[in-house]
């Protein structure tokens, strides 16, 4: 896809900052959607028209800052989110590391670190959806490729105990081994099929995999104990098909 094709949503409170960067983009060959000044003009652009990629700065005018804008966003749409900010303090980056942004650019910032890093979160964001349309396709079998480094490897889906989100990979867990693939936790659920249930933010597992449910956890084959959250109990509890 050239980079015309590309739509980019620029948030940023800042007119003259937003210019600038609406400037360096369009001159990259990148089309601008739209440029907003606060969450309410961000949320009107993306439901007439969705952008490819959205740049959003963490302090915006108005109720809604950038992260909490960002957590909307996901919740309702599937495009990626970079975010523009000058702020580098702890509780500031862990709040971006759990919304998984494929970009992160520390103001001031000169056009050409700006350029680079939205073309790294494209190409990111590109890879990903291609190998996630590859586990697609192999969603109706009794088994999925992973990639590893040794190349791609056949896996059970039977076999698999359960997955832990890390960051923007999931670590898929089988009786002996262990994968890491650069999708969410969400994305590689819907790959695995009906017997993978959530039953923590952080992990899924798989149905046939359950040996003890236990007030807030679950043992599962092979000894592998992993947390469960009230949101989730009673929804496992109800797939139960007996209980004496």
């Amino acid at each position: 896809m050239s980079k015309e094709n590309y739509e980019i949503l620029i948030v940023e409170d800042e007119p003259l900052i937003a210019e600038d960067i609406s400037n360096t983009l369009e001159s990259e060959g990148y089309s601008i959607i739209g440029i907003a000044h606060n969450a309410k003009d961000a949320l009107d652009i993306i439901s007439k028209h969705q952008p490819s990629i959205a740049m959003l700065d963490i302090k915006i005018d108005g109720d809604i800052d950038g992260v909490e804008l960002a957590k909307i966003i996901k919740e309702k749409y599937s495009f990626p989110l970079m975010f523009l900010t000058s702020y580098t303090d702890k509780p500031t980056l862990q709040k971006i590391r759990e919304l998984k942004a494929y970009g992160f650019i520390v103001k001031p910032f000169d056009d050409n670190e700006l350029s680079l890093n939205v073309s790294l979160a494209i190409d990111k964001y590109k890879d990903e959806s291609e190998n996630l349309a590859s586990l697609e396709d192999q969603k109706d079998n009794e088994y999925i490729y992973i990639k590893q480094k040794a190349g791609l490897e056949k896996v059970l889906i039977d076999d698999m105990v359960y997955a832990k989100a890390f960051d923007n990979y999931t670590e898929i867990y089988t009786s002996e081994n262990s994968y890491m693939t650069p999708h969410t936790l969400k994305s590689v659920t819907e790959v695995l099929g009906s017997n993978f249930y959530r039953v923590h933010r952080s992990f899924v597992i798989n149905f046939n995999q359950i040996s003890i449910i236990a007030s807030d956890h679950i043992i599962l084959k092979g000894n592998f104990n992993v947390p469960m959250s009230r949101t989730y109990k009673d929804d496992i509890l109800k797939k139960l098909p007996k209980i004496l």
